[in-house]
């Protein structure tokens, strides 16, 4: 980050929402499709990169991986601090487009008890599955957000994908180490 340029709240969750070309989604999208994540853990580890790199070294912000926290019970995938505070917790999935009874409780739970400013619950997806209306609870309103990124292609260049996506999970070459 440029010497000066202090990040905010608000930046940060445009960053998160927004679907800009340099923001989370498109960088996320841009990862998916250079098969730099084929699992959830990768999605993880993509997403902690991407926020790292765009809230710079400013010594205000900090992100949390897989964090447990005690007050609610749950581990939350990335949580985002504002000095000692927690103001933005999101969950993340793979191949998922409808979120799952645990996951909306322990966002619920990070609103509600552990009070983050926004929750999002962020999900990379291969396939065209249709998404369900989201029905917000009464503290759910404008806090809890669910953003997509769906990989977008179809046919034959899908399965293409698919394939070279193996490559990397169960059909794994074998490395050339010392014999």
């Amino acid at each position: 980050m440029p010497q000066g340029k202090q990040r905010t709240l608000q930046n940060i969750q445009s960053f998160i929402r927004k679907n800009r070309p340099r923001g989370l989604r498109s960088r996320l999208l841009r990862d998916l499709q250079k098969l730099r994540i084929v699992k959830e853990a990768d999605v993880e580890c993509a997403a902690y990169h991407h926020l790292r790199r765009y809230i710079g070294e400013d010594p205000k912000w900090r992100v949390f991986a897989r964090k447990h926290v005690k007050r609610t019970g749950h581990y939350i995938d990335l949580l985002i601090f504002k000095n000692e505070c927690p103001v933005i917790a999101l969950e993340l999935k793979w191949g998922q487009v409808n979120i799952e009874k645990k996951d909306r409780e322990s966002l619920y739970k990070a609103l509600t008890k552990l009070k983050v400013q926004k929750a999002y619950w962020l999900s990379l997806v291969c396939s065209e599955k249709k998404k369900k209306r989201l029905v917000k609870r009464g503290k759910e309103n404008n806090v809890l957000h669910r953003i997509i990124v769906r990989l977008g292609i179809v046919g034959r260049d899908r399965d293409d994908y698919m394939q070279r996506r193996e490559l990397f999970k169960s059909q794994m070459a074998i490395g050339r180490g010392h014999k």
